[in-house]
């Protein structure tokens, strides 16, 4: 069975601190209820969403079995990404080794890529919106792009 899952994030969260790093609630809604790591998660928004598109865009040409993991700066929560097919990817959900705490599920690629590209355009709107300009911010921006019009998948432009 595969699971519904978005990328929310609260842009009324937005902040930037004095050393210039961007933070903003974000986390994973799965099949509309479950929240991961939590519905108020507060995080580095820049810099991981910068992590997960470097992810996802190995993900998307490597070989089946290949897994990437998102990490999130603040806190142990981390999520192991295994690509099963070329549309699907196994995700487990992990607080530290805890397995206790730890949910597994099978989720459509083009649904989590899509996600994570439709919350970051909504950033990018919002931080030129504050004018808020770093290295961080451009790095992230042309990574957005980068994942955005290149077609990763070899010989398709999916």
């Amino acid at each position: 069975m595969e699971h519904h899952i978005s990328l929310n994030v609260d842009l009324d969260s937005l902040e930037i601190n004095r050393s210039n790093n961007i933070t903003c609630t974000i986390y994973f809604i799965i099949d509309y209820h479950r929240y991961f790591p939590s519905e108020g998660w507060d995080d580095f928004l820049v810099i991981i969403l910068s992590w997960w598109i470097k992810s996802i865009r190995g993900l998307d040409i490597s070989r089946l079995g290949t897994t990437y993991k998102l990490d999130f700066m603040d806190g142990p929560p981390e999520i192991f990404v295994k690509k099963i097919s070329e549309d699907q990817v196994e995700m487990n959900f992990r607080f530290e080794d805890n397995l206790e705490d730890s949910f597994k599920g099978r989720f459509l690629f083009k649904e989590l890529k899509d996600s994570v590209l439709s919350v970051s355009k909504k950033v990018i709107r919002e931080l030129d919106r504050n004018q808020w300009i770093t290295e961080d911010i451009d790095e992230f921006k042309a990574l957005v792009l980068s994942l955005e019009r290149y077609p990763f998948k070899r010989g398709t432009n999916k």
